[in-house]
């Protein structure tokens, strides 16, 4: 397994629990897995620099959108552009693929263990109607960095004992 998929499952696991107990992810931790993907990915030169820096480019006008519409946190968002950053192209698509999944399958059990589905089927039905988008409470928000790292747990297992959970983009 590669440093860069060290770093990120250790940026994301560090992530996880900071998000499950304060809900907020700390800018020091996203910050210094951004730095060190600048620095693992010049070590491999500038043209792994450069796609890496694309790839940093891409997440954050995309998560910048997600962000404004209320549908992702700001830390959420930082730890998806550095983690992506540091993995670079192509494993950055696996890793957000997977996320989403992780992401899915974490509201579900959310939903189930926390209740209130209800509640939050009718306020995603609202909102996909073009209704308020008003930022979700901390009773509502979910801690996404736990998918972040199923993510990266399945991306490091693909990349190392379980190659079948790799996605091939060729």
């Amino acid at each position: 397994m590669s440093l860069a998929i060290w770093f990120t499952l250790a940026a994301c696991l560090i992530a996880s629990f900071y998000d499950v107990h304060a809900r907020r992810i700390p800018n020091w931790l996203t910050g210094s897995l951004a730095l060190a993907a600048v620095i693992v990915n010049a070590l491999g030169g500038w043209r792994s620099l450069g796609i890496s820096l694309v790839v940093m480019a891409a997440l954050t006008l995309g998560g910048t959108l997600l962000y404004s519409r209320g549908g992702i946190g700001g830390g959420d968002i930082k730890l998806a552009i550095a983690g992506g950053a540091m993995l670079s192209w192509p494993l950055c698509l696996p890793f957000l693929l997977y996320t989403g999944i992780g992401g899915g399958l974490l509201a579900v059990l959310y939903l189930i263990f926390r209740g209130g589905a209800r509640t939050a089927f009718a306020r995603a039905a609202i909102m996909t109607a073009g209704g308020p988008s008003g930022v979700a409470t901390r009773s509502e928000t979910l801690p996404y960095a736990v998918a972040f790292a199923f993510g990266a747990i399945l991306v490091a297992l693909g990349e190392s004992v379980a190659p079948f959970l790799r996605i091939h983009l060729t």
